[in-house]
C-alpha cells in the first residue's frame, strides 16, 4: 500500500460551509457525483507505482465533521490515485487494465453524472471500473475516437449546456475541443480552438479542461500554453483561461467550429508548465503538473482567481508524472464570478 500525507495549507472549499484544504480524489470504491476534467500526456511511460491503499466512505465521497465531500481522481499513464481534500491522503488505486496484458497510455479522465468514469488514450474513450478495494481499474472500450488526431484531455459539460444531458468534450493536441458522440454513431465534432496569443502564435490545450455550474449557468476554464510553432511552446507558463461557452454552445449547434473559445485570460500565466490535470474546488483550482525532465517531480499547483499558481506539494515518488484527473461538475466552485 502506498498512502501519502500532503502538507497542502490554506485552500477553502466552498462545501457547506466548511474549510477543506486540498483537492479531492476518488478512492477504490465507486465513484462521485458527475465531473469532468483531465489532462493529457504526449508521451508513455509507467506509473511508477503499484496499487494499493485503504479507503473509508462510501468509495466516491469521504466524510468529514458530518458532511459529505466530493472526490477527485488523478492519474499517471498507467495508474489510477485518488486525494482526500480533507485529510490529504493520496491513495493509490492500481493500474488500468484492458484484458490484453498491455494496457493503452491513458491520457486523461472525467466523471459524468451517473458516477461513471471515463478515461481516454490518444484514440479511445473507456468506461472505467473500480475494484472494491484495490487492484486493476477495468477498462471497457466505449468510444473509437479515430487517428486523424491524438486527443489529451477530456471532461463533462453540466446537464443542458449542449443538450439534455451531461456532454462529453475531449481536446486534442492543437488546442481545439470536440463534441463526442458517446454511441460511437458519429465521428468527433470539432468546436473550435482558443484562437491567437497575444505574443504571437496560436493558444494550444496544455493539457487540460474542465466545466462545472455556477450559479445555475455552466462554465469552462483550461490550461494553454503560446505555441508559434508545432515544436516551440512555452511549456514552464502555462495559462489558465475561461472557456467561451456561448462560442461552445454556437459551433455544437451550427456544426462550425468557433474561430476562438476564449472568454478571457486569467492573469499572465501560472508560473508553471504541463499542467496536464486539472479540477476546480471552492475559490481555486488545482493543477497535476507532469514531471519535466529528471530535474523537475510532478507536482499539485494551487492556481488563484488572478491565474498566479503556487506549489503545494511535490510527489518524488510519482517518477513519471502526473497525465490527468477529474472532478465532478457538481463540486460547489467560486473561482469565477
Amino acid at each position: 500500500m502506498r498512502i501519502w500525507i500532503l502538507g497542502v495549507v490554506g485552500v477553502v472549499a466552498a462545501c457547506g460551509g466548511s474549510s477543506s484544504p486540498g483537492f479531492a480524489l476518488g478512492d477504490g470504491g465507486s465513484t462521485s457525483s458527475s465531473g469532468s476534467s483531465g489532462g493529457s500526456s504526449s508521451s508513455s511511460s509507467s506509473s511508477g507505482g503499484s496499487s494499493g491503499g485503504t479507503f473509508g466512505g462510501d468509495g466516491g465521497s469521504s466524510s468529514s465533521g458530518g458532511g459529505t465531500t466530493p472526490l477527485i481522481y488523478a492519474h499517471t499513464d498507467t495508474e489510477l490515485y485518488s486525494m482526500d481534500p480533507t485529510s490529504h491522503v493520496l491513495t493509490d488505486i492500481g493500474p488500468f487494465s484492458d484484458g490484453s496484458g498491455t494496457a493503452p497510455t491513458i491520457t486523461d479522465l472525467a466523471v459524468d453524472g451517473n458516477n461513471n468514469i471515463w478515461v481516454n488514450s490518444e484514440s479511445t474513450v473507456y468506461t472505467a471500473a473500480l475494484p472494491s478495494g484495490t487492484g486493476p481499474v477495468t477498462l471497457t472500450v466505449s468510444t473509437q475516437l479515430g487517428t486523424s488526431t491524438s486527443f489529451y484531455a477530456l471532461g463533462f459539460t453540466p446537464a443542458g449546456t449542449l443538450e439534455t444531458g451531461e456532454s462529453l468534450i475531449a481536446g486534442d493536441s492543437k488546442g481545439d475541443l470536440y463534441y463526442i458522440d458517446q454511441t460511437g454513431s458519429a465521428a468527433p465534432q470539432d468546436l473550435g480552438s482558443f484562437g491567437p496569443a497575444p505574443s504571437g502564435g496560436t493558444y494550444e490545450l496544455s493539457g487540460d479542461i474542465v466545466f462545472y455550474e455556477l450559479n445555475g449557468s455552466p462554465r469552462g476554464l483550461a490550461t494553454v500554453r503560446a505555441c508559434k510553432t508545432s515544436s516551440s511552446c512555452t511549456d514552464t507558463n502555462d495559462l489558465l483561461v475561461e472557456v467561451n461557452i456561448a462560442a461552445l454552445q454556437q459551433a455544437y449547434t451550427s456544426k462550425t467550429p468557433a474561430s476562438s473559445l476564449l472568454q478571457q485570460e486569467l492573469g499572465s500565466g501560472t508560473g508553471y508548465g504541463r499542467l496536464f490535470g486539472v479540477g476546480a474546488w471552492g475559490s481555486s483550482v488545482y493543477a497535476f503538473s507532469r514531471a519535466s525532465g529528471t530535474s523537475t517531480e510532478a507536482q499539485l499547483i494551487q492556481i488563484d482567481s488572478t491565474g498566479t499558481g503556487t506549489s503545494l506539494q511535490s510527489f518524488p515518488m510519482i517518477t513519471a508524472g502526473w497525465s490527468g484527473a477529474g472532478v465532478t461538475t457538481k463540486a460547489q466552485v467560486t473561482v469565477l464570478q
